[in-house]
């Protein structure tokens, strides 16, 4: 039996969480009594998650590297949907290439989404956290984040780049009662990891052979991490980077 917490209709953002991750995520906030809003590019996505997650789930349409925007949607839902208290900076993008053929447009579009979109959206959800001295932020980073992947520096590069922000946020942080942490997922069994390792079979199999666990995570599992993390049973976990793997960054 999986563990419930009781979020009593505290509001959660997630962004990235039409589908896969982000929306194992909202709904297991969901099923903790939070009220969830998901962000995505695509109404339609957005509008069926909703119609799954029911009537405590609520969406905004949203590109994460429209950091103009970000402040006004920020704003409106803490006007329409109540106080943020968690922040779960879910969206993001892979690329696997060798630098030698990594375009600058494809390294900037990486770093905009993973790196940067982070950023902005955390910074306008502290304008309105910090007042109110409580709250949770996670932040996906990756395993790539603790340890390198052959073949994708960019991604590598932004999800490493995620841990640096998440401690240095909780150091900054901490006094305010605001706590951040990141999880750092192995290989998940959605649509994107599949793409990946079906893409080469021969590399997918070794990459399953190596993980401890001998096979790939549900997104339930990793959202079950993220539920924790944003509950008062973490009151006292701040700054910390998990590995949720299946214990891949520490096999050989």
């Amino acid at each position: 039996m999986s563990v419930t917490y009781d979020y009593k209709g505290k509001l959660v953002v997630v962004t990235g969480g039409a589908r896969g991750l982000g929306f194992a995520m909202a709904q297991r906030l969901i099923n903790s009594n939070a009220k969830v809003v998901i962000t995505d590019l695509q109404e339609e996505s957005l509008k069926s998650a909703c119609e799954q997650l029911g009537e405590n789930a609520s969406y905004r349409v949203h590109n994460v590297t429209a950091y103009d925007s970000t402040p006004a949607l920020v704003d409106d839902i803490e006007a329409k949907e109540g106080p943020i208290f968690g922040l779960v900076n879910n969206a993001g993008v892979h690329l696997k290439k060798p630098i030698w053929d990594v375009t600058d447009e494809e390294w900037l579009n990486v770093v905009n989404i993973n790196q940067n979109g982070l950023f902005v959206m955390t910074r306008e959800v502290l304008r309105h956290m910090r007042p109110r001295k409580d709250g949770s932020i996670v932040n996906v980073s990756s395993m790539g984040g603790l340890l390198a992947l052959p073949t994708a520096p960019a991604y590598v590069t932004t999800k490493t780049a995620v841990i640096g922000l998440t401690r240095n946020l909780a150091v900054d942080l901490g006094p305010e009662n605001i706590r951040v942490n990141a999880i750092c997922p192995g290989f998940i069994d959605t649509e994107m990891t599949r793409a990946v390792l079906d893409g080469d079979p021969v590399r997918g199999a070794k990459i399953k052979g190596r993980i401890p666990m001998p096979r790939l995570a549900q997104p339930e599992e990793i959202a079950a991490m993220v539920a924790f993390l944003c509950s008062e049973d973490a009151a006292y976990v701040s700054g910390q980077s998990i590995a949720v793997d299946g214990g891949f960054s520490v096999g050989f």
